[in-house]
């Protein structure tokens, strides 16, 4: 057996060395030692070449007052129903209208910076007055910046050549800034409620002739055999329904409670006091005129109504009314009772009146009723005819009341938004004028170059390593062939070795120029566009 030859079976070297990586690293020092030094440089020239640029910002914060009315619209619906979400949503309303032409363009006129941007185009023609807008709308937007710093806090950040320049821009913005965005949280609910408006008109028109076609068709048969009559299609199963419901409570609940109060009233004063005594009194008479009017107009109109909530308002406020006067007169012609007794007299009193208005609320209902039903016994035509006039106008009237109510919703939630309630933007941070400029960053720059230079450098030696072909010693060539070396000879310098020095010149020069490449995109190209 070849004693120079492995046995099978043993092992190469004891696996991986360290040091045979480190020799080879070592040989091909140079491919690392080059990138490192120009990468290096190139960062150097960078922080000496570029242009300082100096950074004015200032912080806006959103309020958001959570102790709101529950008329007013919750500012949460904008935010997808929660404040976590404020964040994300406001920041990309913010960007956009930092970013929007409208909002760059009018700082650029009234700063009149388009002046900057005048001269010559390319083919020789004085520049516009929109190109150099354009131009100088580009160059504004690009030395905005928008920060978020935490919960409903952001930064706008101007930059700029001159600190001066930048702290006056900075300062200019944010405030035009926290203006449009106020401005534009209004502009929807101003946009809706103008539109309210407008389709209201409609509606009223809608109302108005509904109305004169009902009036119209009332001044002929219709009306001479109706008379003014109040019951009519619409409301006559609600007229029905109070009917019956009023006759019920009238001839029981009421009966009975009108013969205890009688009984408590006379244990009082011995006898039962005469009602039209009462009566007599002229505001006393007129309270309840008007309380028999409103009762008979509540029982027409369906509960839940709109009128029928404002019905019951003003017939709560009458009832006081009536009983203040009542307690008046009877203090005034039975003064030896005790307030107890007084109190109790007035009670009877009070609700004897009320049940003799009921009555005629009975008996006007009653009358009602019957007519309009003998009406469209007598004339089914007329009858349906005014039955759908009326619904016109009941739908025209249903109609403008709800866009009433929008519109009254509109204007709440439109002086709450230009109010503190709800979410609003405030200037937290005024800008600084800054004297350190935040470009080039020396930090930045030399840890560019550093990464750069080892993944270059690395990534040469690893490929060079892969790429090489020739034995590196004598013990690797007879591993390899598995054949004895007897001699070695001197490497002779001729045409050839000459031909392959130039190429393996040429070939440093390209990896040269590669890394030269790279770190001027690097350094010149993309460093400027990530600052």
């Amino acid at each position: 057996m070849d004693p120079f030859l492995e046995e099978p079976g043993e092992s190469s070297g004891g696996g991986f060395d360290p040091m045979t990586l480190v020799r080879a690293f070592w040989r091909r020092k140079l491919l690392f030692i080059i990138p490192f030094v120009l990468c290096l440089a190139m960062a150097y020239v960078a922080i000496k070449t570029m242009t300082p640029i100096y950074a004015s910002s200032g912080q806006v914060v959103i309020t958001v007052d959570t102790s709101r009315s529950n008329l007013l619209e919750d500012p949460r619906n904008r935010f997808g129903g929660q404040y976590g979400d404020m964040n994300g949503i406001a920041y990309s309303e913010m960007n956009l209208l930092l970013t929007s032409p409208e909002f760059l363009g009018s700082i650029v006129r009234e700063l009149n910076l388009q002046e900057s941007m005048r001269g010559k185009g390319p083919d020789g023609t004085e520049i516009s007055e929109e190109e150099a807008v354009r131009r100088a709308r580009g160059k504004l937007g690009s030395m905005i910046k928008l920060k978020s710093e935490g919960s409903r806090l952001f930064r706008i950040e101007v930059r700029d050549p001159h600190p001066a320049q930048a702290h006056h821009l900075a300062k200019f913005v944010i405030e035009r800034f926290v203006e449009e965005y106020r401005a534009s949280q209004t502009a929807t609910s101003t946009t809706t409620r103008d539109f309210l408006a407008r389709q209201l008109e409609v509606y009223q028109a809608d109302l108005q002739r509904a109305e004169n076609e009902l009036n119209s068709y009332q001044s002929g048969l219709a009306s001479a055999a109706l008379g003014d009559n109040p019951v009519n299609a619409l409301n006559i199963g609600t007229a029905d329904v109070a009917l019956s419901a009023l006759r019920m409570r009238f001839d029981g609940q009421d009966a009975a409670e009108l013969r205890d109060l009688g009984q408590s009233a006379r244990a009082v004063a011995g006898e039962l006091p005469t009602l039209t005594t009462y009566q007599a009194d002229n505001a006393i008479a007129a309270a309840l005129v008007e309380l028999e009017d409103l009762e008979f107009q509540s029982r027409l109109v369906p509960t839940g109504d709109r009128m029928a909530r404002d019905l019951e308002t003003r017939l709560g406020q009458l009832r006081v009314r009536l009983r203040s006067l009542v307690d008046a007169q009877v203090a005034l012609q039975q003064p030896a009772l005790a307030f107890m007794a007084r109190n109790q007299m007035a009670e009877f009193v009070y609700f004897g009146l009320y049940r003799q208005g009921l009555s005629g609320v009975i008996r006007r209902l009653d009358n009602g009723v019957r007519n309009f039903r003998s009406f469209t016994a007598r004339q089914p035509q007329q009858s349906t005819r005014m039955a759908e006039l009326q619904g016109e106008v009941t739908r025209a009237q249903r109609l403008v009341d709800s866009i009433e109510g929008e519109i009254t919703q509109h204007n709440l939630n439109l002086q709450a938004s230009l109010s503190e309630i709800g979410v609003q933007v405030r200037i937290r941070q005024e800008p600084q004028m800054e004297i350190t400029p935040v470009e080039p960053n020396k930090l930045k720059l030399m840890l560019m170059g550093v990464i750069l230079s080892l993944g270059i450098g690395l990534g040469l030696v690893i490929l060079a390593i892969m790429l090489d072909r020739s034995f590196s010693s004598v013990e690797s060539m007879e591993k390899a062939l598995g054949v004895q070396v007897i001699g070695t000879l001197p490497m002779i310098r001729d045409e050839h070795f000459a031909r392959k020095r130039t190429v393996r010149l040429l070939r440093w020069v390209t990896i040269v120029l590669g890394i030269l490449a790279v770190g001027a995109v690097g350094f010149l190209v993309i460093y400027p566009r990530l600052g």
